[in-house]
């Protein structure tokens, strides 16, 4: 794979969807379970995220909300201010967007809880995160010393983190019991 002029389409598909196999391999599993045992127990959810990681995370809300959950996407309309044990739910694949940290730091002055999916360990997980969920996607701006990939800057990570999101879903709609109408009747009909 030297010469990735020569590769076709098909096989540079196949190529990525090995790189995120292998990025879902890598997740923790107890870490997947804390974090959906925080977004069980919280009264409220709030989703933050920046840039392509935070529209992902916008399909990710909606989807909780459609299981019953209340969840908000953090800065938007409406937006009521988070409090105690509320849960900030965040996707960071640097896990240090300045707009996404100065927004953690007022929301763990409220006493909220905070689950972070991240692509390393960074100064949110270590400091702010209850609990982080790490999607091994090495990139050549942040992992030097692993092996990179072949998708442009963070996409593997959105792409991992988009898949987690909608299993997680998966897995709640099963634990709660909640149909396919259910979710249908949650569903926006201003469309």
């Amino acid at each position: 794979m030297n010469d990735l002029t020569q590769l076709k389409i098909p096989t540079v598909a196949g190529n990525i969807l090995g790189e995120i196999e292998t990025a879902l391999c890598g997740v923790d599993a107890t870490d997947l379970d804390a974090l959906v045992a925080e977004i069980e127990r919280a009264p409220r959810v709030f989703c933050l995220g920046a840039g392509r990681s935070g529209i992902l995370l916008q399909a990710f809300c909606m989807r909780l909300n459609h299981l019953g959950v209340e969840a908000y996407m953090a800065g938007g309309l409406p937006c009521p201010p988070v409090a105690a044990n509320d849960l900030i739910l965040v996707a960071s694949g640097s896990g240090e967007t300045r707009s996404v940290t100065a927004i953690l730091d007022q929301g763990r002055l409220a006493g909220a809880r905070i689950a972070l999916f991240t692509a390393r360990r960074s100064r949110v997980g270590r400091i702010a995160a209850d609990v982080t969920v790490v999607i091994p996607a090495p990139t050549a701006l942040v992992n030097r010393d692993h092996a990179q990939n072949l998708q442009p800057m963070r996409t593997l990570f959105e792409q991992a983190f988009f898949l987690l999101s909608e299993s997680i879903v998966c897995w709640l709609k099963i634990q709660k019991g909640v149909g396919e109408e259910d979710m249908a009747k949650r569903h926006a009909n201003l469309e």
